[in-house]
């Protein structure tokens, strides 16, 4: 049986607001999933277990280059998901030379607006850190998790992980 390769990202683009960001967006990091937990032991138990609280806050980073006024104008989106940013990926498979597509789909607000530190004669960097309170990550077409969190969904693959508790509370 052959190994397999990786992907290695060939390319990729930044759309925020359907602008494209594709020439100064620099890096992206994407929200970490963190399940929040209670710690719990009771009676006949022979040690703690963590009980499944729902989910950490999310966040995004983007590293911009140079001046845009764009940036601040994302500041007047009000609602905590209010602002569509979405990751597109371009990979390539290393032992096939297929390539994949991963989309990255977020909505969330602006929480952090740096103006950067300004050099002359150089390109400048600054940070964008974005709350993300809806998150879609789908890889050719195919939907591999769905997470939003205002309106209480939950979707790994073809799992529906809330739609029995939506569905007993009329939602």
């Amino acid at each position: 049986m052959a190994k397999q390769m990786p992907a290695v990202l060939k390319n990729f683009n930044v759309r925020v607001d359907s602008d494209s960001y594709a020439g100064t967006a620099k890096t992206i990091n994407l929200p970490e999933i963190v399940k929040k937990t209670e710690d719990f032991r009771a009676a006949g138990m022979i040690g703690d277990i963590k009980l499944d609280m729902g989910f950490e806050a999310m966040e995004a980073t983007v590293t911009y280059t140079g001046v845009d006024s764009r940036h601040i104008a994302q500041l007047a989106y009000c609602g905590v998901s209010a602002l569509p940013i979405r990751y597109i990926g371009a990979y390539e498979r290393q032992d096939s030379c297929a390539h994949v597509v991963r989309d990255v789909y977020m909505r969330g607000s602006v929480t952090n607006l740096p103006l950067g530190e300004l050099e002359l004669g150089s390109i400048n960097e600054h940070e964008l850190t974005y709350s993300v309170t809806y998150l879609k990550i789908v890889d050719d077409g195919v939907t591999l998790l769905e997470v939003d969190f205002v309106n209480g969904i939950f979707i790994v693959g073809d799992k529906d992980m809330t739609s029995e508790i939506n569905a007993q509370l009329g939602l």
